[in-house]
This record gives C-alpha cells, sequence and structure tokens, in this order.
C-alpha cells in the first residue's frame, strides 16, 4: 500500500488563546485518506496547559459541528517554551481543532498545520 502525502496546510495563528478558539481550516477527508496535525503552543506563563479538541461533521454545506469532540489531550506547557504534539485524524468526513486553556493564569499562542495522506 502506497500513501500519497498533501501539502503542508498552515491555519491561521491563534493568539491570546484562554477560552476555546477553532482554527480555521477544517480539513476533508474522503473514505482512503487520514489527516496528520501537529499544534504548537507556547504559553506565556508556566501555570497552565493547553486543551486541544478536535470536532468532527457529517455535513458538507452547513457544516452543523459536534458539540462533544471525538478526541480531547492535553498539552503541557507549564515549562514555558514551545510544545507540540502531532495526531491523526481518520474516520470521518470533515473535522476541526480547538484549543483553550486549562486554567485561568496563562495565555497562548498556537499554531497547527495539518497534511492530508491518501492510501492507494
Amino acid at each position: 500500500m502506497a500513501v500519497a502525502w498533501g501539502s503542508d496546510t498552515a491555519s491561521t495563528q491563534l493568539t491570546s488563546v484562554s477560552t476555546e478558539q477553532f482554527f480555521s481550516q477544517t480539513p476533508q477527508i474522503d473514505p482512503n485518506e487520514y489527516g496528520v496535525c501537529q499544534v504548537v503552543g507556547n504559553s506565556s506563563g508556566t501555570t497552565d496547559s493547553l486543551t486541544v479538541s478536535v470536532y468532527a461533521t457529517l455535513d458538507a454545506s452547513s457544516e452543523n459541528w459536534d458539540t462533544v469532540p471525538i478526541y480531547t489531550f492535553t498539552l503541557d506547557c507549564t515549562d514555558g517554551n514551545d510544545n507540540d504534539v502531532t495526531f491523526v485524524v481518520k474516520d470521518v468526513y470533515k473535522f476541526r481543532v480547538g484549543v483553550q486553556r486549562d486554567g485561568s493564569t496563562d495565555t497562548f499562542t498556537v499554531d497547527m498545520s495539518h497534511r492530508v495522506a491518501t492510501m492507494s
């Protein structure tokens, strides 16, 4: 089985993240594809971590996003440095990624990029 990689697509950087914010890119995945995402978080302090959530939709036009994420995990950003995580999303029609702090002290600057891989 061969894998063809799509181009690396960067989303608009999110700044001053405290409450949940969503990246502008909403990749569509066909049945023989999967998305590989990387989120990079930088905290203004050393108290809070970053919560990363992935939401799905089955809607092609209205994009009625699920209210409950299909994945949620924490990116430990308490060392004050850039921290990143790479993850795979598959078996959904379309997805989006949201981020928010897990406390009430620090704010974050967050970048995300993704590639869609096609298996043949």
